[in-house]
């Protein structure tokens, strides 16, 4: 298989910042010229795209290379050889410039994959008009949920149909996906392309946390308290837009200013009704020995307006109110703002 790598990742922030040889293991280059690796050691035709060669030491360009990948600093050399084109580029709108400059040159039916870099339908948004075009072109994503290089990446995670029912790659563009995740003995999670961010992302700190503590009420509520399985499911709703609201509004100050965090831990203090509730004893912990200068700085946090909305009524208020495309056009505005890094 042809595949196209672009950027080869920041070597400084990997080794002398995070320090990932000490705190994961595993060995540099990692990143982007580690996928480009891993996937010629296979056998696959791989090209690494790199405008800048000062992010790998010469020592680590010559790894690379000596693993079968050829290397160009040329985004265009790379966007007419590959099947599978893989962004490992800076956040946001760069990628998207990116992604608009190799289109043109792409064989048919190529497949533009994201990483971390940005969410594969807000890259699908941007490239809208070009995509008129060239309607033979995927979009999904590659994401190695995991620095690529060290041991923790044994796995990548590919969009597939939305929440909503759109597919942004046929079926053969899906299973070349997989396969070539298969190829390097690693484990494809195809998840709906929306959801990606929230799995794979830096962000799924947050998603594991909330998850965790979503299940242990619902135990809670079900086992104990015995309430309606529907009234748990709309708290649920309710609270976590209500955090997600203040965040896209206040920022994180600004929701640690209108929660009242003594208030929280008091009510949530009372909701400790069984021994296995290890999630809420470390949440309260947590919230008890909160860093002091976290809590200074929102004393001082601008909360500003804020409507709390049930999201998907209001997609449907919207459908049914103004219809068509006006409809679609105001729901996709919303989404870049959603999924926009």
């Amino acid at each position: 298989m042809k595949i196209s790598v672009y950027g080869a990742g920041n070597q400084d922030l990997y080794v002398n910042k995070l320090k990932l040889p000490q705190l994961f293991g595993g060995e540099p280059p990692y990143g982007g010229s580690r996928m480009a690796m891993e996937f010629a050691e296979v056998g696959h035709d791989v090209v690494l795209a790199e405008p800048n060669r000062d992010v790998l030491s010469e020592d680590m360009w010559k790894k690379v290379e000596d693993s079968g990948v050829k290397v160009t600093n040329n985004d265009m050399e790379a966007a007419k050889h590959g099947e599978l084109h893989i962004l490992f580029t800076p956040f946001g709108c760069y990628t998207g410039n990116i992604a608009k400059s190799i289109i043109p040159y792409l064989p048919r039916d190529a497949v533009i994959l994201t990483t971390c870099t940005t969410t594969p339908v807000v890259l699908y948004s941007c490239l809208r008009y070009e995509l008129r075009e060239r309607k033979d072109i995927g979009i999904t994503s590659m994401h190695p949920a995991a620095v690529p290089g060290t041991p923790q990446h044994d796995h990548y995670v590919i969009g597939g149909t939305s929440l909503d029912g759109k597919d942004y790659l046929t079926e053969e563009q899906l299973r070349k996906c997989i396969q070539l995740v298969e190829s390097v003995n690693k484990k494809a999670y195809v998840v709906p392309i929306d959801v990606v961010p929230t799995v794979s992302d830096m962000g799924a700190l947050v998603t594991a946390i909330a998850l965790a503590g979503i299940l242990e009420y619902y135990t809670v509520g079900r086992r104990v308290i015995n309430a309606p399985k529907k009234m748990i499911e709309q708290q649920i709703v309710r609270t976590l837009h209500t955090l997600a609201s203040l965040v896209e509004t206040s920022g994180v100050y600004g929701l640690l200013k209108a929660l009242n965090l003594e208030l929280v831990i008091k009510s949530a203090s009372s909701m400790h009704l069984l021994k296995e509730q290890k999630g809420l004893e470390s949440a309260l912990d947590i919230l008890k020995n909160l860093d002091e200068e976290i809590i200074e700085k929102s004393k001082n946090a601008e909360i500003n307006p804020t409507t709390l909305v049930a999201s998907q009524a209001l997609v449907k208020e919207l459908k049914a109110l103004i219809g068509g495309k006006a409809a679609e056009g105001a729901i996709e505005r919303c989404m870049k703002k959603l999924f926009m890094e």
